[in-house]
């Protein structure tokens, strides 16, 4: 990267400009992630972890609906990012976008969302990073 690419970047972020993405004929604009943000989706990556690791079969069918519709919750927060912060809205939004969107477009979604090259490296230390999920767990197990 160049020190012009820098230069765009930071004002692009000093001004809170957002992406746009385009994904299937779908255009979705998409903002710089804010930290409360990231850690709700690292919360739903967890349930999801521990929901899937489980056997049993008591409650399988509340287990299958989040699983199901996890992929949509956590597009939403992309989507959404400050906004989210309105519980209301976002299980709105959720709900909507479950059900007119396919897998495809919501893994995209949260593929340029989660994978941003500029501005995600607290993402990429943090969230993806699978010692931060087990640190995690251990403190769930302890407490």
């Amino acid at each position: 990267m160049d020190e012009k690419d820098l230069l765009k970047i930071a004002h692009r972020i000093e001004r809170g400009d957002k992406k746009s993405i385009t994904v299937l004929g779908r255009t979705f604009r998409i903002g710089d992630t804010k930290r409360n943000i990231l850690n709700k989706i690292n919360d739903i990556q967890l349930k999801v972890k521990f929901f899937s690791n489980e056997e049993s079969m008591k409650g399988m069918r509340k287990r299958l609906r989040y699983l199901n519709t996890s992929d949509a919750r956590i597009a939403s927060l992309i989507l959404l990012n400050g906004w989210a912060n309105i519980p209301l809205l976002h299980a709105v939004h959720w709900r909507i976008i479950n059900r007119l969107y396919t897998t495809e477009t919501l893994s995209a979604i949260m593929a340029a969302g989660l994978n941003d090259n500029e501005t995600a490296f607290f993402l990429k230390n943090c969230v993806l990073v699978e010692n931060t999920l087990m640190t995690r767990l251990m403190m769930i197990k302890t407490s």
